[in-house]
């Protein structure tokens, strides 16, 4: 007889509460939703809650941290497709595929990112996984500058021009179905549009 029990597979309650907080948290905003709204969308008592995240800061922190993580794997795949990118413009097309592919699987999540303020709650741990997404955006905008196709200013300035594009971009679809309603060619003006905000234009 085998006297070793065997310990049930525990629920993902955890993932089922994040996912219950950025539904919430989209629609009525991070200060807005109350810990017992969350449990009630989850379908768990207020106590199962508490078991996982102590606080509702530790409830915002693991949202913010799960929905940033997979923005960020999101843009690394979408970078990473057919090699190298040869040109600035090759570059930011991917970028503007990995948002969009991001902003169309998981909406709740980037309302959550990009339309509210996180300063109130956000935890070191968290604050380092904003950094990263900033550093990896500016890093692409510095070095378009210096290969000459993207122009001269600021780098966090111009991904906040072309990030609020894209925001107002997802914003205004959100009510008709989101941006997978869009047809493709309303897309690709829009790509062509935010592109035209960052590159350089060539001299008369």
């Amino acid at each position: 007889m085998n006297i070793h029990s065997v310990a049930p597979k525990r629920p993902d309650l955890d993932r089922l509460l994040i996912d219950s907080a950025l539904a919430l948290f989209a629609e009525r905003t991070y200060e807005g939703t109350q810990m017992p709204a969350v449990a009630q969308h989850a379908g768990v008592g207020v106590g199962s809650i508490y078991r996982y995240f102590p606080s509702k800061e530790a409830l915002g922190n693991a949202a913010f941290r799960y929905a940033k993580r997979t923005l960020l794997d999101t843009l690394a795949e979408a970078l990473a497709d057919g090699g190298p990118a040869g040109t600035a413009r090759e570059e930011f097309a991917r970028f503007w595929r990995g948002f969009t592919r991001y902003a169309s699987a998981h909406p709740d999540a980037f309302v959550f990112l990009e339309h509210q303020q996180h300063d109130t709650f956000l935890d070191p741990e968290s604050r380092a996984l904003a950094d990263e997404l900033h550093r990896v955006a500016a890093d692409f905008i510095e070095r378009g500058q210096h290969a000459g196709a993207i122009r001269d200013g600021d780098a966090e300035q111009l991904v906040g021009l072309a990030l609020g594009a894209f925001t107002g971009l997802v914003k205004l679809a959100r009510p008709a179905g989101g941006l997978d309603a869009l047809p493709a060619e309303d897309l690709d003006r829009a790509e062509a549009a935010v592109w035209d905000l960052l590159h350089r234009k060539a001299d008369r």
